[in-house]
């Protein structure tokens, strides 16, 4: 019996696609690159996915795992013709327990707060949270604008089940110990286990919670407030700056807010008990103050300029078809020369650059738009983002904060580590799964590319 004969027995014929129906899923949120599934299977339980896996495994095929393919690094997209397997359907809560809560992989983000009980909420919200699937969450370990005080996805998970390369069942969803085995999979990209099912972490909701806004005169002096707020003792439930290359985006999109025209902005959000929030409130203004920016207030507009900020990437296609954005992070203290590097580049290469950011934990992300229609465009937005990353590491940063290696960064990671520790994380992958059955090209760089391609060669082979 064919493999596909075998998969259609075990989900049915509707939900395996080959040949053109499957092009839908040869990209992801990173647009830069577009793959060629064999086929697509969209397996709608637990069992049906680890009978699928199995078969999959039996017949030596390589397999991608996705979810709601928003991933920025191109963790979900296939290089060299593997089987996509689409987890999208397994998206039921199963339970809430206290403060808990079991869900599948492929619920969307936003679900977890919006059908919790009222007083508590799930932390942890990266910018696509009304699509974006818990399973690549996890594999990706997502932050959003809350991760400062309450940590990015991996803070939030408790224990998982996943199906190994050797197509065993490994339920960690409950453990004993003080390390907790589900972490492994955390941030793998999906390259050692396809998550199955997740026990989530919910935070109560608090007492009180209040937005400062503030201009400025350039993101230099914006940089600056955010390490003056921390350096005053202030930790806030967000922080994120917005400079005028993407306002300017946003105001000609569908988010538009009535943003002022500024160089920068900041969008500071401050939780806690009522006395608590109103003293903090006071220090964040005078720090903001005192780095030249200026209290503003939002005249009722308060939900729609934090939408605006949520909206900020998809608002770049107003003025662009497309985009690659990066996620290299910074220590706060380097944040102010890291703008000034950045806004240097923009001038030098003549690229329109717009910062859009979690600034309260030195989460960068440019935005380097590029039209599709010429190669030479995208190429070159893939160098300057190259350049920007490598300057953030030189600052004491690292190369990804939350979107993942994928197939975007994996010449940059070797900036990062040195051949001693990427040995290391070689040899964990080899221990999990010596056939690189799951998720292949990601994170290391391949001997040889898989077929002659210009954006590969970009982006994984040395000058």
């Amino acid at each position: 019996m064919t493999l596909e004969k075998e998969l259609k027995e075990i989900v049915g014929d509707k939900w395996v696609m080959a040949g053109e129906e499957s092009s839908l899923f040869s990209i992801d949120g990173f647009t830069a690159y577009r793959g060629n599934p064999s086929m697509v299977v969209l397996p709608g339980n637990e069992e049906e996915t680890v009978r699928v896996v199995r078969s999959i495994i039996k017949h030596g095929e390589k397999i991608i795992f996705r979810g709601s393919g928003t991933s920025l690094s191109g963790g979900s997209i296939p290089v060299d013709g593997e089987i996509v397997v689409g987890l999208s359907r397994l998206n039921r809560i199963e339970e809430y327990r206290g403060n808990e809560v079991i869900v599948g992989p492929g619920i969307a983000n936003i679900m977890l707060t919006k059908n919790a009980p009222p007083h508590l909420f799930y932390a942890p919200d990266p910018a696509s949270y009304s699509v974006s699937s818990i399973g690549g969450n996890i594999s990706h370990d997502s932050g959003g604008i809350h991760v400062i005080k309450y940590g990015p996805t991996f803070n939030s998970v408790l224990g998982v089940k996943t199906i190994l390369p050797d197509g065993n069942v490994e339920d960690l969803l409950f453990h004993n110990g003080q390390l907790n085995p589900s972490s492994i999979f955390i941030g793998a990209e999906g390259t050692l286990g396809a998550i199955v099912k997740a026990r989530l972490k919910l935070f109560p909701k608090p007492e009180s919670r209040v937005s400062v806004f503030a201009t400025f005169n350039t993101v230099i002096d914006a940089g600056k407030a955010v390490v003056e707020v921390f350096r005053r003792g202030i930790i806030p439930s967000a922080l994120e700056l917005m400079d005028r290359n993407i306002i300017y985006a946003i105001e000609r999109s569908r988010y538009k807010a009535d943003l002022p025209d500024v160089s920068a902005m900041l969008l500071v959000e401050l939780d806690g008990s009522t006395s608590q929030v109103t003293e903090e409130k006071a220090v964040t203004e005078s720090a903001i103050e005192a780095n030249n920016g200026k209290v503003i207030d939002p005249k009722g507009k308060e939900n729609q300029f934090w939408n605006a900020r949520k909206g900020a990437f998809p608002s770049m296609g107003a003025i662009s078809p497309a985009y690659i954005t990066l996620d290299c992070t910074v220590p706060r203290s380097a944040l102010p020369r890291a703008l000034e590097s950045i806004e240097k580049i923009s001038k030098e290469e003549k690229v329109f650059i717009a910062n859009v950011f979690h600034a309260g934990d030195g989460n960068l992300h440019p935005l380097i738009p590029y039209d599709p229609n010429v190669k030479e465009s995208l190429l070159n937005a893939l160098k300057v983002g190259e350049k920007i990353s490598k300057i953030a590491i030189t600052m004491g940063g690292v190369p990804s904060g939350e979107h993942g290696i994928g197939i975007e960064k994996i010449r940059i990671e070797e900036i990062y580590y040195n051949e001693e520790e990427i040995a290391v994380i070689k040899r964990i992958k080899q221990t999990f799964d010596p056939n690189n059955l799951f998720n292949p090209w990601k994170i290391f760089r391949p001997v040889r590319l898989p077929k002659q391609d210009e954006v590969l060669k970009v982006m994984w082979e040395w000058e």
